[in-house]
Parts: structure tokens; sequence; C-alpha cells
């Protein structure tokens, strides 16, 4: 018989309280599973921590926020394109001052995006 098979079983009794508790410490742990967190905190073993990257999830804030920009900017560009091909007596003004306008704050992203660069740069240069 394999002496690292686990088929024996230890049945405990928890409260809800305790049981969303535990969960809660387990998932602040690289711990794949319940099982496995419990089975080293009852064999005294070393638990190891999550170790949170708040970079990353700064980084990951800002891509998503301008990813939306972006989106946001490429859905105006195409209703005015639609706009340009479907209402050709539509004045060369109007047309010019909403391209403009668009081209604004498209360099308002771009501009948001290049200081976030920057700063993201200065830290991964001080580590």
């Amino acid at each position: 018989m394999d002496e690292n098979k686990r088929n024996k079983w230890l049945h405990i009794r928890l409260t809800d309280r305790e049981l969303v508790k535990i969960r809660a410490y387990s998932e602040e742990t690289i711990q794949q599973s319940l099982s496995d967190f419990a089975r080293r905190i009852l064999l005294k073993k070393p638990v190891i921590g999550r170790y949170r990257d708040t970079g990353t999830e700064d980084l990951l804030r800002e891509l998503f926020a301008l990813r939306r920009d972006l989106h946001g900017l490429a859905s105006n560009y195409n209703q005015l394109v639609k706009k340009l091909h479907s209402e050709p007596e539509i004045e060369g003004k109007t047309l010019s001052i909403q391209a403009q306008d668009l081209g604004e704050n498209i360099r308002d992203s771009l501009e948001k995006l290049q200081g976030f660069m920057d700063k993201i740069t200065e830290k991964w240069l001080q580590s």
C-alpha cells in the first residue's frame, strides 16, 4: 500500500462563522485547497502567505481604465465616420470641430498613459 496516499478522513464540526474565517485565512496563502491549508496547520508545517503585488494591481487598474477610454474614443470615431458617410450635406466645419475634439481626447488619454508609464518606470528603476 502506498504510504503517501491520503485515504483517511478527519471530520470536524464548525459554525458558519468559523468556516468563513478559516476559508478567508486559507485564501491569504498559496495553498491550493482548504484541505491542504488545514493539513499544513494541523501538522505544524509552514504556511506561506500570498504576496500581493500592488504595483501590478495599479497597472491593471490603469490599463482597464485606458481600455475603457480608448473604446469610447473608438466608438465616437466610428459615429463620426458614419455621420460623414450618411449625411454628406453636413458642413465640413462641424465635422472638423468634432474631429478636433476627438483628437484632443485621444491626446489626453495618451498623456495619461505616458504619465502612468513614467510612474511605473520610476518605481521599477528604484527596485
